[in-house]
């Protein structure tokens, strides 16, 4: 783990094991509401304890911001996942699953880096779990948050999108989503990155050839495309820009590279991108950091409405009136306080977090509350969900 990070302590840490001994992987649970947590389960050859546990209370802070009655949760599963044959792959799944199964009706796992809809479904009948519905417009939900995110920025800067310039670190499912979002609203991108490398354009990057070049080759997109300048992915970090929107690993931002960042405003789109440290030497500087756990919840948002069964476009309007109030709300008590966005962001989520903690304490069994739990069953019938269940959502989340 990062030690630019003060530790965090989750509500309980589980480590599961091979046969032989070794660590096959982890389970944190952040938080919960009414005794359920949610978040995703990543595949990843390595990583710290410390840096899930960060993971899971980010899951805490999107629930809370979006005032969705679920906890916080992360797992891991710790292989080498390129260099397994399918039937390993099912194995070690499997064998993680088993070791899932005492978290039956306390713990919702859903997609994360590594893994696919094959693998949560295997882990869900292995285990016994209902799993958080995965929905093909993840990466484009997300972006859209972080695109609305980006919109007020700009207008609290008092600057137009269009001609504006971003660098956008990952250019995967959010970041190419991002990309081609934001140019539809005259922004220019100036660079983007892959593990392969990165490309720069201060005249900005034509990105429907990039999206298709990514169609074809990948993370290699980079370097197949025709144009710019072939730059290090380090330097993607602070090339000229108004927006720096990093959408690839965990703390890529760090002590070593934020006094350099030449950005007006950083805003996540992916999860904990800049270490604690690194958001202090940002505020000293006068960048705005906008946190993550706002930014990129758009793919929690719109897998909880996607799970209703509506349509594309009624999702679309459905996280219309339910996200950008509140972003409006809390730009607006930034502004009355005259406190930092993240500080003020992480206030509403942890009092959005209690209030629905007491209420699930008050009223377990409510009626609202029995015909939800049918729901997420699969008990309730596809139009009867369809009719209730938009309601329902802008009812909680208001």
């Amino acid at each position: 783990m990062s030690t630019e990070n003060t530790d965090v302590v989750p509500q309980s840490l589980h480590s599961f094991y091979n046969d032989d001994g070794t660590v096959l992987g982890y389970l944190a649970i952040d938080s919960d509401v009414n005794g359920v947590s949610g978040g995703g389960i990543r595949m990843v050859p390595e990583m710290p304890a410390g840096d899930l546990c960060h993971l899971a209370r980010a899951m805490t802070l999107k629930y809370g911001f979006l005032k969705w009655p679920f906890g916080g949760a992360k797992a891991m599963i710790l292989t080498h996942r390129d260099t397994l044959s399918l039937e390993q792959r099912q194995r070690c799944v499997r064998s993680f699953a088993e070791q899932l199964r005492p978290f039956v009706g306390r713990y919702l796992p859903g997609e994360d880096a590594g893994t696919n809809d094959d693998d949560l479904r295997l882990i869900c009948k292995t285990a016994g779990l209902m799993r958080q519905k995965s929905i093909p417009d993840s990466g484009y939900f997300t972006a859209w948050t972080v695109r609305v995110c980006t919109e007020q920025v700009a207008a609290l800067q008092q600057r137009s999108l269009d001609g504006a310039r971003a660098a956008i670190e990952g250019f995967g499912k959010v970041g190419g989503a991002l990309a081609g979002q934001l140019s539809d609203l005259g922004c220019r991108i100036v660079a983007v990155s892959t593990a392969r490398g990165a490309v720069y354009d201060p005249n900005g990057l034509a990105v429907d050839r990039l999206l298709r070049a990514r169609e074809t080759a990948g993370d290699d997109c980079v370097n197949k495309y025709q144009g710019g300048e072939r730059i290090d992915t380090t330097r993607l970090l602070t090339v000229p820009a108004d927006f720096l929107i990093p959408c690839a690993l965990s703390w890529s931002i760090d002590t070593s590279n934020a006094g350099d960042i030449q950005a007006s405003a950083v805003i996540c789109g992916a999860n904990n991108p800049v270490t604690e440290k690194a958001r202090g030497i940002l505020s000293d500087r006068g960048i705005l950091y906008f946190p993550d756990f706002v930014a990129n919840s758009g793919g929690v948002l719109g897998s909880i409405v996607g799970s209703l069964g509506v349509e594309r476009t009624r999702t679309i309007e459905l996280m219309n009136q339910i996200f950008k109030p509140k972003v409006e709300e809390l730009m607006a008590q930034a502004r009355t306080t005259e406190r930092p966005l993240e500080e003020t962001a992480r206030r509403i989520a942890m009092d959005n977090h209690k209030a629905m903690k007491q209420a699930a304490e008050q009223h377990p069994n409510g009626l609202f509350s029995g015909i939800i739990r049918i729901a997420r069953r699969g008990l309730m019938p596809a139009p009867l969900k369809r009719v209730l269940g938009p309601m329902y959502v802008k009812k909680t989340m208001s």
